[in-house]
């Protein structure tokens, strides 16, 4: 063997490792900086995700607290009445309605206008009365109207008309100064007051136990009210 064999003077070691310390720092500090980005973004989606909550639930609020179409507050009751200020007919409070004589029907119109027909009653027709044929009875109406409204009421234009028998025939007037009958309301009725007055008519004496039809109009732009009743002696 040898003397350079022997005796080597130089034996070449391991290649020069990096410091692992450093590495381990730059990968501490990149996992450091990942999870803190990741918890600043999930804080960041936590607060939108609340504020759309928040939103959605304050939209949903707002509509549950809106009166929808068919509640109380845009949609009355059926049976619900009618408001107080709600204007009347032109014509009898119960136009279809014949109200019966005597002292407590009335009609009223919606200018404050009232018409009752207070008795009917039978007399003798004198020979010196205007209208009827000789034969005929003699009927009584006694018509009263009151003035509720605000205004004075004239009396010239009132209507009164008398049927009688199954078929309703007209009566014809009667003008009797014997009976004080002439023609019926005059002048002029002060608000809040009354006037009542007489009217005469003739009807056949077949009729005298038949119901009798009376219509009343206060004036040309009136329409009729309509009572029923029987003769009194």
């Amino acid at each position: 063997m040898s003397q350079h064999q022997q005796s080597p003077q130089y034996q070449p070691g391991l290649p020069p490792q990096p410091p692992i310390k450093k590495r381990h720092a730059l990968r501490n500090t990149v996992i450091v900086l990942s999870v803190g980005f990741i918890v600043f973004a999930g804080g960041c989606v936590a607060v939108l995700a609340n504020g759309l909550n928040d939103a959605t639930e304050e939209s949903t609020a707002t509509k549950a607290e809106a009166p929808t179409a068919s509640s109380p507050a845009t949609q009355p009751s059926q049976t619900s009445e009618p408001p107080a200020s709600a204007e009347p007919t032109t014509t009898p409070t119960d136009e279809d309605h014949v109200a019966k004589v005597g002292a407590t029907q009335w009609f009223e119109y919606s200018d404050g206008m009232k018409v009752q027909v207070t008795s009917l009653k039978r007399f003798r027709i004198s020979q010196y009365a205007a209208g009827g044929k000789p034969g005929d009875v003699g009927v009584v109406v006694t018509v009263t109207l009151q003035n509720a409204s605000s205004n004075t009421f004239d009396t010239s234009l009132v209507d009164v008309k008398l049927a009688s028998g199954e078929n309703g025939d007209q009566a014809e007037s009667v003008f009797d100064s014997d009976q004080n009958l002439g023609s019926g309301l005059e002048g002029t009725i002060l608000p809040g007051k009354k006037k009542t007055a007489r009217y005469g008519f003739a009807i056949p004496k077949g009729h005298v136990s038949s119901t009798l039809q009376l219509e009343v109009a206060p004036g040309w732009d009136y329409e009729g009210s309509h009572f029923e009743g029987k003769l009194s002696s």
